[in-house]
């Protein structure tokens, strides 16, 4: 194809004919994507570039840090997710490390999609550290979550967690009518965008992502949402619930593999090395 005569390649989609079979089905829809061949670029690792701030690790001061990555603390632009079952201690490990880095001045906010202020409060009546974690209380903005997330991640944080993957997903899907595909695809270009520096005052956000187990220890959600990030977390209790721990299946930011117990008592949340492994 001579580029010279053909800059830009429209490429036209007409989704199936849908008849109306009852109130608030949508019209037969005509999207018109604009392809342009000499947008594509490809790179080597030599032709990148990036702030040094990428390259400054987070420190909690606890033994997560050694798993979270090789330079010892959260990385700055990376999209994380801490998967387990119901009651496994996910909410809580995510919100001591907020409370941890808040505390030192960072800029971190939780987006909580399950609890609501009264739940919270009581949460933190139970956690007192974890006052000072700035939190957004998603269901306050069901009906406008794409606008509310797009506006507030634009302010630039160091840190977003999210409460879950699959209430943002379920409210999108009911807000705009659309498929888990097309929710999964925005959730996910939102994250890229901002851990890139994105926003008005270029934080390199990095994202920490809650997500369900099943019951039988199955990753409950799409595979696509599982590969799409750059670490991986596995939040376990034994069936007892006397231990708890986790460990990184998958990252991309450290090389170890061992796992990392905790309690949560004393109204705080302690950590310890695994002995084998640590020694």
């Amino acid at each position: 194809m001579n580029l010279k005569n053909k800059k830009v390649m429209k490429v036209k989609i007409e989704k199936r004919d849908m008849k109306k079979r009852g109130r608030g089905r949508p019209p037969k829809q005509v999207q018109v994507i604009e392809f342009d061949p000499t947008s594509v670029k490809t790179f080597r690792g030599s032709d990148l570039q990036f702030s040094d701030e990428l390259f400054q690790p987070m420190k909690t001061g606890t033994e997560l840090d050694v798993i979270f990555s090789t330079e010892g603390g959260l990385m700055p632009g990376t999209n994380m997710m801490l998967a387990g079952g119901p009651g496994s201690g996910k909410s809580t490990i995510v919100l001591d490390v907020l409370s941890r880095l808040t505390k030192q001045g960072l800029k971190c906010l939780f987006v909580s999609g399950e609890m609501d202020e009264i739940a919270h409060y009581k949460y933190c009546k139970r956690m007192p550290e974890f006052k000072c974690v700035q939190t957004l209380f998603l269901k306050n903005y069901s009906q406008t979550v794409k606008e509310t997330l797009e506006y507030l991640f634009d302010q630039g944080y160091d840190v977003i967690a999210v409460d879950s993957i699959a209430e943002v997903l379920e409210m999108y899907k009911d807000a705009y009518r659309t498929t888990e595909s097309a929710a999964e695809f925005w959730f996910l270009n939102l994250q890229d965008k901002h851990k890139k520096g994105g926003n008005k005052n270029k934080y390199y956000t990095t994202f920490v992502n809650i997500q369900q187990m099943t019951k039988a220890g199955d990753f409950a959600g799409s595979n696509r949402l599982k590969h799409m990030v750059d670490a991986f977390c596995n939040v376990e209790k034994s069936r007892d619930g006397l231990e708890r721990s986790l460990f990184f299946s998958k990252n991309r930011d450290c090389d170890k593999d061992f796992k990392v117990y905790f309690s949560i008592y004393g109204g705080g949340v302690h950590y310890a090395y695994e002995t084998e492994k640590a020694d």
